[in-house]
């Protein structure tokens, strides 16, 4: 199937692993040129170089924190300098603490509000203007179950990924007769490094192994497994390519049939 997506131009961020770096992936296997980044700029320059020899695309590194309006003004301006315009935004950075509802203190919240709402707005603010400029573009922000699933011990992450689907449908509304497409992505519980962190973190928390909290995980995931970070990818790439072209405004789940609500 023709995506229409060869010879586009994809930032994605937090693209040093796990579902940035499978998103990127993908993009760059339809033939989009991609920028990816990260805080870390090592692994960052390791991925964007096995990603590109595995495809064959244009895949550069550029280091860039969230938190920083500065860093993302220029993450931008580099991506455009070097790959021409910005087709395609990928909004999928996170960096996240638990902590009991109950006991959550101002700086683990603020940093799940800078880095992840404020970040994604950021990052949306910078790009609007180069695909209007082409006349259009995709803009996906990756949230996450919690935004549909509270958790009493990771409420930051229902509070980001609540407000993330809120922006979403906002920008969506705002930019749609300029061609630029806005949608959200709510993974499920994703074999990524982060998500083994999290299973040991409540495993040292309730007094059991590690594969214990992976066997009640899977067993409340209607497929049978956790979702992979491919899983996300894909649908990056349906909600970017030319069959997608009257979807906009709308969060998606990819969490193997684990969410209990029925979303109208």
């Amino acid at each position: 199937m023709e995506t229409g997506i060869s010879g586009k131009v994809a930032l994605v961020t937090g693209g040093s692993m796990g579902i940035g770096q499978s998103t990127a992936t993908a993009l760059a296997r339809e033939g989009a040129k991609v920028a990816i980044c990260a805080r870390g700029f090592d692994t960052l320059k390791q991925t964007a170089r096995a990603i590109q020899e595995a495809t064959g695309s244009t895949v550069i590194p550029i280091r860039a924190d969230m938190t920083s309006s500065e860093d993302i003004g220029l993450l931008a301006w580099s991506t455009i300098s070097e790959l021409g315009h910005i087709d395609i935004l990928v909004n999928n950075a996170v960096n996240s603490t638990t902590a009991r509802a109950s006991e959550l203190p101002d700086e683990v919240i603020l940093n799940h509000i800078n880095t992840k709402i404020m970040g994604y707005i950021r990052c949306c603010r910078e790009v609007v203007s180069s695909m209007k400029h082409k006349g259009g573009g995709r803009i996906i922000n990756i949230a996450g179950m919690g935004a549909r699933n509270a958790n009493a011990t990771n409420p930051g992450s229902g509070i980001t990924n609540s407000g993330v689907a809120a922006y979403t449908k906002a920008l969506a509304d705002d930019v749609a007769a300029d061609g630029i497409l806005v949608n959200c992505i709510h993974p499920g519980s994703t074999l990524t490094q982060r998500q083994l962190q999290l299973i040991d973190e409540r495993a040292e928390r309730e007094g059991v192994t590690a594969e214990e909290i992976m066997r009640r995980t899977v067993a409340n995931i209607p497929i049978g497994r956790m979702v992979q970070p491919e899983d996300i990818a894909n649908l990056v790439v349906f909600l970017c390519s030319d069959q997608a072209s009257a979807i906009t405004g709308q969060t998606i789940a990819v969490d193997g049939g684990s969410g209990r609500g029925i979303i109208y």
